[in-house]
């Protein structure tokens, strides 16, 4: 018997929101109505038709300046159901003002999308569990805000060797059966994680290049002088129907 029905599509989109994100922060409030319909369309004209599509978004900043506030997040939004609650979420982040030139708590961030609820996708389906991270910054290390107020230390992980065990592990086998022993409802093969963030080090070697050797994932280099300026989000859009 062969796979059934079309994709089952779960997306969290990590966002920098900070000020210098201003340009495609502007993109995603402009489109966040028409996001899933764009997504959707191009998945078709793929060959790739989606039966279920939802969205979530997590946004960050810095431990530093924003405190227990550095990391926010929404719900997952069922597509085309939820699509004005999905907007109403997107139109509702704000980033002016917030972090500054310094490295901002994406790696935390990528932590909480990882542990979404995820949906299940059965042994006759098809799907994906999708992260699209998108940062004009280098990532701070795991833990080092731990002193700052609101940084929950405990619920992080302690380095990034260990957040890279949790990407690599799932919290059901292929059976859909639970597997208590693992800590994500990651699917094994249907996870994909999609980095678009600038490409080197900094002088603290504050780096993405340890993730560019992940399982699964996609690493798009951006130039820290200009953003994502000239990663428009139909680039982003494609890089999430091409990873399915």
């Amino acid at each position: 018997m062969g796979l059934q029905g079309g994709y089952k599509l779960d997306i969290v989109f990590v966002i920098d929101a900070t000020g210098s994100m201003d340009p495609i922060m502007k993109e995603v409030k402009a489109r966040a109505l028409t996001m899933g319909e764009e997504i959707k369309t191009e998945m078709a004209k793929a060959s790739r038709p989606i039966s279920e599509m939802r969205l979530r978004v997590i946004d960050f900043g810095d431990y530093a300046t924003e405190a227990d506030e550095a990391i926010r997040q929404t719900d997952f939004f069922s597509m085309p159901a939820d699509k004005q609650k999905f907007e109403d979420a997107v139109q509702g982040i704000d980033y002016d003002g917030r972090g500054g030139d310094a490295p901002e708590n994406a790696l935390e961030a990528l932590y909480v999308a990882m542990m979404s609820d995820w949906t299940k996708i059965g042994l006759l389906e098809k799907g994906r569990h999708i992260i699209v991270l998108m940062t004009d910054a280098y990532p701070l290390h795991l833990q080092e805000r731990k002193e700052c107020v609101g940084y929950p230390a405990d619920d992080f992980p302690p380095d990034l060797e260990t957040l890279q065990k949790i990407w690599i592990e799932k919290d059901y086998d292929e059976n859909n059966r639970p597997n208590p022993d693992k800590t994500t409802q990651l699917s094994a093969s249907g996870k994909r994680l999609l980095i678009f963030a600038p490409d080197g080090k900094d002088a603290l070697n504050h780096s993405w290049q340890p993730l560019t050797g992940w399982e699964q994932s996609t690493f798009t280099a951006v130039d820290p002088t200009k953003g994502l300026l000239d990663m428009p989000l139909d680039g982003i859009i494609a890089e999430i129907v091409r990873s399915v």
